[in-house]
């Protein structure tokens, strides 16, 4: 019984581990994703050529009726600013101070500015209202983003865009960067693209982070140390399972032990369940509670073929 509960210790402490790997992987991608402005990796760039400026083309956007969107533009000369716009679902950064953009910023007449970490130190404070220049004009500004770990965020200046705004901006001098649910739907991108002038679309690193992930470094890494995890808590099981079968060799008294080795399993995973919800924040809980839930019942089913296997022994003796 002794070793049987130490089994069970080890396999919840294993679980905790999973846990803390998914963790550690989401707050990783977390702080790459808002290390470019919580743009997608699978955002599209539109090269434009046009001289319309940028509350041209979102007049022009919004007689399309086209939603859903977030649209940025990064500019050439200083890549470390971006007019954005965004239509109905709003992507919001991590805020240090103040708040984000809402809805009536983009609607608004007046610019407004989120600077980064960095950027926000150095703005201009004549008493409680801080304000950014940009060439000779001055933006009110909202507040300041970014994490520790987030560089090409913290050093970041984002403007907010509207279609009743008035400005020199022309389009050819910016990198159109298309992010949303917008991306899922084919004609509207091409009503977008022609708004906008761009003769073609392609999926690349954005100035606000020139670095990309690959599907290895986004979850290859986690899915092999939680298959290597899943492993040995199978393992564990079956000595656990084969602890239990020599303490009652017979027929009854296995199938007693099955039933004992379940709940106990199952008291197990609902406990380092109840302690990782606890404990630990994870972002991703729908695919690490289908993570459990699949060990879960491979543990089971490893439990009821070695059953089957020592029924067999039995019956043959």
């Amino acid at each position: 019984m002794k070793k049987t509960i130490i089994i069970n210790i080890l396999i919840a402490c294993l679980l905790v581990v999973a846990g803390s790997v998914v963790a550690k992987n989401d707050t990783r991608n977390y702080h790459t994703q808002m290390d470019r402005g919580n743009i997608q990796d699978g955002a599209l760039i539109f090269p434009s050529r046009s001289k319309q400026s940028i509350p041209q083309a979102l007049r022009s956007l919004e007689k399309k009726h086209l939603k859903n969107y977030q649209i940025y533009f990064i500019q050439k000369r200083n890549p470390n600013l971006s007019y954005v716009y965004m239509s109905q679902t709003i992507s919001r950064l991590p805020m240090d101070s103040g708040r984000y953009f809402t809805e009536s910023d983009f609607r608004s007449a007046i610019p407004f500015a989120i600077l980064g970490q960095s950027i926000y130190k150095k703005a201009y404070k004549p008493q409680s209202q801080a304000y950014y220049k940009v060439n000779n004009d001055y933006y009110s500004v909202l507040g300041s983003t970014g994490l520790k770990s987030t560089n090409n965020l913290n050093k970041h200046v984002f403007i907010s865009a509207s279609p009743q705004q008035k400005n020199k901006t022309k389009l050819k001098n910016y990198q159109i960067v298309v992010d949303g649910a917008i991306l899922k739907h084919p004609q509207k991108l091409q009503k977008l693209q022609k708004v906008i002038k761009a003769k073609h679309s392609y999926r690349s690193a954005n100035h606000i982070n020139n670095i990309q992930q690959n599907w290895w470094t986004r979850w290859g890494i986690m899915i092999f140390f939680l298959l290597a995890l899943a492993i040995i808590i199978i393992i564990l099981n079956l000595v656990m399972q084969a602890t239990l079968f020599k303490e009652q060799p017979l027929l009854h008294g296995q199938w007693r032990n099955w039933f004992k080795s379940i709940t106990l399993q199952a008291v197990t995973f609902g406990l380092a369940l109840i302690l990782i919800s606890s404990q630990i924040q994870i972002i991703s809980w729908k695919y690490f509670t289908f993570y459990l839930l699949s060990v879960y019942l491979v543990v089971l089913l490893a439990t009821a073929l070695q059953l089957l296997f020592k029924i067999s022994q039995s019956i043959k003796e």
